[in-house]
């Protein structure tokens, strides 16, 4: 299978080249290429699940806790949180001109209670 090369060959890069000549040895090796090689990224990831999960918040469901892994690692990243990223403008004051349209009183009694 070794062919001759002329420096760094990444082996994903390779092995993707050579899926339809060795389709076999390919599939086994998206499997392993994978894997980590050293258990501190696991390691650190249970580390910061424990620093989320103390004893006064000892009930947090799997898929909150995923959520707040997740939220950490972007903040650790240099991510905000932006609930508007990625919304229109224009579109989300055409939707609510047609609701207020569809149900007017709906729209009033909310002003309303913003007073």
């Amino acid at each position: 299978i070794a062919e001759p090369t002329d420096g760094f060959v990444d082996a994903i890069t390779y092995w993707k080249a050579s899926q339809t000549r060795f389709p076999t040895i390919y599939a086994i090796a998206m499997d392993i290429l994978p894997i980590q090689a050293s258990a501190v990224p696991c390691e650190h990831v249970f580390s910061s699940g424990k620093i989320t999960v103390t004893d006064r918040r000892n009930k947090i469901g799997g898929e909150l806790m995923e959520a707040l892994q997740i939220l950490k690692f972007r903040f650790k990243q240099g991510h905000s949180l932006s609930f508007t990223h990625g919304l229109d403008i224009g579109e989300e004051l055409k939707d609510l001109e047609s609701r207020a349209e569809e149900s007017p009183e709906e729209i009033s009694s909310y002003l309303a209670s913003l007073k």
